[in-house]
């Protein structure tokens, strides 16, 4: 999200969009670092902003400040989802230099794909990641409701964030594919939707979230655990009582775990992490307390495991995100 701003603008610059959305700098040198989801939406806002690029300058062409307010403007009027996403391709294949939206139905499904308009295209992966992204909330958006996928498929190699997909894509996510395509169920595109002018500009004034971070998506075993210990929280939970409440044996559920590349402990550290560096930033809980929350018997133990996962402790975290309010 800041290479851009740093090549056209500098380091200065970097920090300053840094600042304003709260963010250590000191983050940039922890490549497994983590920011809430209101950091990574007000950094989107901002480097869109200081680009004047809605799009973060992934594409050849510069996505100009209010395209988003105009696309979703083209699509409100639309009897249909299947309608708008045939919008959404023609709008977009309107501004793309380097690729072009490809809409075709076969097999009771509906497939947007990215398809590179001259041979040996670079790939960006965000770029890609955000527009299948966009694609999906917009649609999940018109409806009320999160659309599940059949299936989302990344033209580019696994990346060190894969395990989000989980969270971010409703449904199968498979990299080093042809192209980068996601599929939807034809009978979701085909239900009609009714929506306001005055719910889009409240959309608008909350992008990037509400077609970022729809609803987590429940058929992943990810989310499912997520939200299971979520609930049990400051208690030890075992692999065994998360099978027998889920109501599959220990076996299904490591197959499932390895299916989406992780296991059951990375899961769980993975939300004490998120919940950790939440709370760090938006309160001042004290590290005891939040240690006890998030099932450590002792801070120490806690600040050795938030130094594993991020390379940082947890104090420098919270300093850094102090000085960068």
């Amino acid at each position: 999200m800041l290479h851009f701003v740093r090549t056209r603008h500098g380091e200065d610059v970097v920090a300053q969009v840094l600042a304003s959305a709260a963010i250590p700098h000191s983050l940039l040198d922890q490549p497994d670092a983590r920011l809430t989801r209101q950091q990574y939406a007000a950094l989107y806002r901002t480097v869109a902003a200081t680009l004047d690029d809605e799009m973060l300058g992934l594409w050849s062409r510069p996505i100009r400040t209010g395209t988003l307010k105009y696309l979703m403007l083209s699509l409100l009027d639309a009897p249909t989802v299947l309608v708008a996403q045939n919008r959404f391709v023609r709008f977009w294949n309107l501004l793309l230099d380097d690729y072009r939206l490809q809409i075709s139905t076969r097999n009771n499904l509906v497939r947007l794909a990215l398809v590179p308009r001259t041979a040996g295209t670079p790939v960006a992966p965000l770029g890609h990641e955000l527009m299948m992204k966009l694609a999906h909330g917009i649609a999940s958006w018109l409806l009320g409701r999160e659309i599940g996928l059949h299936r989302v498929e990344f033209g580019f190699a696994r990346t060190r964030h894969a395990e989000d997909y989980a969270f971010l894509y409703p449904g199968e996510v498979h990299c080093d594919a042809d192209q980068t395509s996601i599929y939807f169920a034809y009978a979701d595109c085909t239900e009609p939707f009714r929506r306001e002018k005055h719910e889009l500009w409240a959309f608008l004034k909350r992008a990037p979230e509400d077609w970022t971070f729809t609803a987590m998506h429940r058929a992943s075993i990810s989310a499912r655990t997520r939200e299971y210990l979520e609930q049990n929280l400051a208690r030890p939970v075992t692999i065994q009582e998360l099978a027998q409440a889920l109501h599959v044996s220990v076996r299904t559920l490591n197959r499932r775990f390895a299916e989406e590349g992780t296991h059951f402990q990375a899961v769980k550290d993975g939300l004490r992490r998120d919940i950790a560096v939440h709370r760090l930033a938006s309160s001042n809980t004290g590290m005891a307390a939040l240690a006890f929350d998030l099932g450590f018997s002792d801070a120490t133990g806690f600040c050795r495991a938030f130094r594993h996962w991020t390379g940082s402790s947890p104090s420098d975290y919270r300093k850094g995100t102090r000085q960068g309010e």
